[in-house]
């Protein structure tokens, strides 16, 4: 069992693999796919999720 410093002083954002999931879309702007940000929930109603190309930079926010 890990003790309450090493809990709160541990990595939670991982390496970048893990923050970013590849989803079956398309970019916009470019064609590459892009990737749903797993570390990133806006706090709208309902709650939206960040897109992001890894090639040209676009972002973008959806519910799913």
């Amino acid at each position: 069992m890990k003790t309450w410093e090493e809990y709160i002083n541990e990595d939670i954002y991982g390496t970048y693999g893990e923050r970013y999931i590849p989803v079956d879309v398309k970019c916009p702007e470019c064609g590459k796919p892009l990737y749903k940000r797993t570390d990133i929930v806006l706090t709208s109603y309902p709650p939206q999720h960040q897109y992001e190309c890894m090639e040209c930079g676009w972002v973008g926010y959806a519910r799913k």
